[in-house]
C-alpha cells in the first residue's frame, strides 16, 4: 500500500489534463486579444472623431473671423498663421486628388488619425456637381464642409463622413435651389481652390506657377510642402507636386488671357496611376507659362 500512495504522489499530468489546460490557456489569450483589439478599436476611432470635431470647431471660427464663408481647403486652416483663431495644427489630412477618399487608400500610407476633407456646393446652375472642379461641373458656390475619419469599431474599418458636417452638405442651396455635391479635397483640388481664390482677391487667375507657389491669397492656402510645377507629376513627386497651365487663346500658345488654368496631378485612385487633370475658370485651350 505504501508504494501506491508513493506513486500517486510522485506521478506526472496526464495527457488529458495538459490538453484541458492548454484549451483553457488559448480561451483566455483570444479573450485577451479581441478585448484588446476592442479597446484599441475604440481608441483610434475616438481619436478620429475628436479631430474631426476639433476641425469644425475651427471651421466656424474661420467663418466668423472671415468675409469669404466656408473654407474650401484644408489648407486654408493648417498653413493659417499661428495668430488666426482658426489655425490648426497637429492635424493629418489625406491629399490623394481624384476625388477617392480614404476608403481606397487603407491601410498602407493613411494614418490611424488621417481625416478627409470634402467641400459642398452647387455650380451655380442645373448642372450637377462632377467628380473633377471645373467651369461648368465644379462647385462654384460653396454651402458647407464635411469631415470623414476612419470609423474602426466594424472591424476593419469604414470612413464616416455624415457625423460631422458644417453648413449643407445635401439636399439644395440658394435661390434659386440648386442640388449640392461635395468634392473631396486634395492636393490638386486645394490648388485649384487657390487660384479660384486669386481671382476673388485680384480680379484675373494667376499666368504662372509661381504666382499659386506664392500663397498671397487669404481666402485659401497651398497644402503644406505642395508646390505646383511647369512638367507633369510623376511617380516620384506626385504625393508633392503637380503641374500649372494658364487659359490661352491658341492650345499650347502663350500669352495666358486669364480666363482660367488647368491643374494635372498624379492619380493614385486609377488602378495604374497616371496623370489626370482638374480645369477652372472658362478656359478651353491651355499653355505652359514660363514660369
Amino acid at each position: 500500500m505504501s508504494n501506491i500512495k508513493k506513486y500517486s504522489e510522485d506521478r506526472g499530468f496526464t495527457i488529458v489534463e495538459l490538453l484541458v489546460v492548454i484549451v483553457v490557456i488559448g480561451i483566455l489569450a483570444a479573450i485577451t486579444i479581441v478585448s484588446y483589439s476592442g479597446i484599441t478599436n475604440r481608441a483610434n476611432t475616438a481619436g478620429g472623431q475628436s479631430d474631426a470635431s476639433a476641425f469644425l470647431g475651427k471651421v466656424s471660427a474661420y467663418v466668423a473671423d472671415s468675409l469669404y464663408g466656408a473654407p474650401t481647403s484644408y489648407a486654408t486652416m493648417t498653413n493659417a498663421a499661428s495668430t488666426a483663431s482658426y489655425q490648426v495644427s497637429g492635424m493629418n489630412f489625406t491629399t490623394a486628388s481624384g476625388n477617392k477618399d480614404m476608403t481606397a487608400f487603407r491601410p498602407a500610407g493613411i494614418a490611424t488619425d488621417a481625416l478627409d476633407y470634402y467641400l459642398c456646393g452647387t455650380t451655380g446652375s442645373a448642372t450637377a456637381v462632377s467628380t473633377y472642379g471645373g467651369a461648368t461641373t465644379g462647385i462654384n458656390v460653396v454651402s458647407g464642409v464635411k469631415i470623414g475619419y476612419w470609423d474602426y469599431t466594424s472591424g476593419s474599418g469604414a470612413e464616416n463622413s455624415t457625423t460631422y458636417t458644417y453648413g449643407t452638405v445635401s439636399g439644395t442651396y440658394g435661390t434659386p435651389a440648386y442640388n449640392v455635391g461635395c468634392i473631396k479635397v486634395g492636393i490638386a483640388e486645394a490648388v485649384v481652390a487657390v487660384a479660384k481664390a486669386i481671382r476673388t482677391e485680384t480680379g484675373t487667375y494667376p499666368a504662372t506657377a509661381a504666382a499659386i507657389n506664392a500663397n498671397t491669397a487669404a481666402s485659401a492656402k497651398m497644402p503644406a510642402g505642395v508646390t505646383a510645377i511647369l512638367v507633369n507629376p510623376t511617380t516620384g513627386n506626385g504625393t508633392t507636386s503637380v503641374r500649372f497651365e494658364c487659359g490661352s487663346a491658341v492650345a499650347a500658345t502663350l500669352p495666358c488671357n486669364n480666363t482660367g488654368g488647368r491643374i494635372s496631378f498624379w492619380d493614385y485612385s486609377l488602378g495604374t496611376p497616371a496623370v489626370a487633370t482638374i480645369t477652372f475658370g472658362t478656359a478651353t485651350n491651355f499653355a505652359s507659362p514660363a514660369s
